[in-house]
């Protein structure tokens, strides 16, 4: 009976990834399509709006994070940004769909006023959401569970990104299809504030301020060294996944309806295959997992999962049709469950890490900086995209293209993530905690609580 209301208990939590994984993978897939090819937004005003709300993504990340650290109130410091912020975030994912009217100016001063103002919800939501993760799971075993079902609930979450919101958007338009995620994303997140008791903080207990909490953080060699492996994972996720396209075109060769399987398929048909059978396996890959990390303990287990990656990866990197690519995708799942389960785990481990040495936790400002910085990734990719397919001769719009513009897109999906695969697996050996062997029933350093939180 314990045992299923742990279980019950981690899936009610987890609802809040699978509310943020739909907010932030729609978002991120169709909302820049919609402004610009859709509505008609200039793409190079798009640009310059994309470029300040990069610099706001670096700041507000650790701003939310600090003012959760700090927040007292009964039903703790962070439980009460995650019921309260779960409407208003629903809400503004919907209105970023419904704009006003079509006149340029509009449309951009529109776009920009609730980008900033579904950025700044999602923020102060989401680093509240992910700062109860140490106190929620206080042992090893339990965090590899919890992180466990985290990630299965964003499996299923990717499925309905991917899949059904550019079928709503086709059928029932964009509006409705903002109406129908935004709805889920709130009820996601209202279900994980369901139940939750914070530990209780001390009366003597005193945040820092903002700019002594940044400096303690930044200070943590194992926080840096996790910082690097960090990174380099969300670069191979967000490589992955923008370069597929480019990759199904001009190394696969598919650039019209083709036979899979017996099946006649259009083009973008073939990408959901080799994109949605992955993410399906990922879900089992994730159990997979569940004994390894425990027995391997965080550290020695990303650095297996980093390798685990490059052979799917090689693959990928040279393969000429559709079915030698189905064979390199399908065999990226392991690495990609290993790469989804690592992260906060580890995070959690360098907070107890930190609470041990100060005597105070500060989870949300951790978890926001890694939030803030990670995005780096972003530029990582945008830019050694930019550089290798200027480089490769590609022109935009074009229907044909230079043979180079093949190999640089190979180099971009094959050869760039194997090397991040390696900065993953040589930060993970830095890293100066958990190298002696993880034990899978004893409470982790630094974690002082008054019991389980679903108990």
């Amino acid at each position: 009976m314990r045992d299923i209301r742990r279980t019950v208990f981690y899936v009610r939590y987890s609802m809040g990834n699978f509310a943020n994984t739909i907010a932030y993978q729609v978002f991120g897939n169709r909302i820049q399509f919609y402004y610009v090819d859709i509505l008609g937004l200039n793409a190079a005003l798009a640009g310059l709006i994309w470029t300040i709300y990069g610099i706001w993504n670096a700041i507000n990340d650790p701003l939310m994070g600090q003012i959760s650290d700090r927040t007292r109130t009964r039903m703790g410091r962070r439980v009460p940004y995650v019921l309260f912020g779960a409407i208003p975030l629903g809400l503004s994912f919907f209105l970023l769909w419904t704009p006003p009217g079509y006149h340029p100016v509009t449309l951009a001063v529109y776009f920009f006023t609730m980008l900033f103002i579904f950025d700044t919800l999602y923020s102060l939501t989401w680093v509240a959401y992910t700062a109860l993760f140490p106190e929620i799971a206080m042992t090893v075993r339990d965090r590899v569970n919890l992180s466990a079902a985290r990630e299965v609930l964003a499996v299923i979450a990717l499925l309905l990104s991917y899949i059904l919101a550019p079928i709503l958007a086709d059928a029932v338009g964009y509006v409705w299809m903002g109406a129908i995620m935004g709805s889920l994303v709130a009820s996601g997140y209202l279900v994980a504030a369901v139940g939750i008791r914070e530990r209780p903080i001390a009366a003597e207990e005193n945040v820092a301020g903002l700019l002594q909490s940044l400096k303690i953080v930044l200070s943590s060699v194992p926080f840096r060294w996790f910082l690097g492996a960090n990174i380099a994972k969300e670069y191979i996720w967000l490589t992955l996944g923008a370069t597929l396209p480019f990759w199904r075109k001009y190394a696969l060769g598919i650039t019209g309806r083709t036979e899979v399987f017996g099946i006649p398929m259009s083009p973008g048909d073939t990408e959901a295959v080799l994109l949605g059978i992955p993410i399906l396996l990922t879900a089992p890959s994730i159990l997979l997992w569940r004994p390894i990390v425990p027995r391997l303990g965080y550290r020695r287990a990303w650095i297996l999962a980093s390798f685990v990656f490059i052979p799917g990866l090689l693959i990928i990197s040279f393969a000429d049709n559709f079915y030698l690519g189905l064979v390199g995708t399908l065999l990226a799942a392991p690495g990609l469950a290993g790469s989804m389960i690592m992260p906060f785990p580890v995070l959690s481990e360098i907070v107890d890490e930190d609470a041990a040495r100060h005597g105070h936790r500060r989870e949300g400002i951790f978890f926001g900086m890694n939030a803030g910085i990670i995005k780096l990734a972003f530029s990582a990719q945008g830019l050694l995209f930019a550089t290798v397919m200027s480089v490769a001769g590609y022109t935009a719009g074009s229907e044909v293209q230079p043979a180079s513009v093949t190999w640089g897109v190979r180099f971009l999906i094959g050869i760039t993530t194997i090397i991040a695969c390696l900065v993953v697996a040589y930060c993970m050996y830095r890293y100066p905690l958990g190298r002696a062997r993880a034990s899978q029933g004893v409470w982790v350093r630094g974690a002082t609580t008054s019991g389980s939180q679903w108990e």
